[in-house]
């Protein structure tokens, strides 16, 4: 019974990996993007990184978070990019690492992930931005937060996410992301 509790657990952390890497920021209030109409633009218009665009691009992450959205997760990504987690649980002692590459182990982790969480309060967010050269911009994403599963089990999580984001064919993209995280289960309130 013990092996199958802690696999179960492993399963969770592993699929929820790229939940806490690449769709855990809020973005405060005060940041507000440009809407852009096309993407053509975007690659027409984006001649360096700035911090607007970087800003754009978490604040389009997290929007795509919010509706569980795999397609809109992916076109944020370089067609290469990779992601690192390393989750450890509440006493420490278990670690999940997951290392992710390309577009189509990312969709994995995202189907496998979207649609665990029921919910999710966020208790702190903050996130910093970067602008490395016209070419590179990164973003530090740290944040805790409350979660509910789908079968009814409470946690807290709290992660610190670096996203590192270029230009690839004339658009902003994420190219990599490094996230170290922590996961405990709340006890039960009944």
């Amino acid at each position: 019974m013990l092996m199958g509790i802690t696999r179960m657990k492993f399963k969770l952390l592993a699929s929820s990996a790229l939940v806490f890497s690449l769709t855990l920021t809020v973005i405060p209030s005060s940041v507000e993007a440009t809407p852009v109409v096309s993407s053509t633009k975007v690659a027409q218009a984006s001649t360096q990184i700035t911090e607007a665009n970087v800003q754009s691009v978490v604040k389009q992450l997290q929007a795509a978070r919010v509706s569980e959205d795999i397609e809109g997760t992916l076109k944020l990504l370089a067609p290469f990019a990779v992601t690192d987690v390393t989750v450890q649980t509440g006493n420490g002692i278990t670690t999940v690492i997951t290392h992710l590459e390309g577009t189509a182990a990312h969709r994995q982790m995202l189907e496998q992930s979207f649609g665990k969480v029921q919910s999710r309060k966020v208790l702190k967010n903050y996130v910093t931005i970067n602008i490395i050269s016209n070419d590179f911009g990164m973003a530090k994403i740290y944040q805790i937060e409350n979660l509910e599963t789908q079968d009814g089990k409470s946690f807290v999580a709290a992660s610190e996410t670096i996203l590192r984001l270029g230009r690839v064919d004339g658009q902003v993209l994420i190219t990599s992301a490094t996230v170290e995280g922590w996961i405990s289960e709340r006890p039960s309130q009944k």
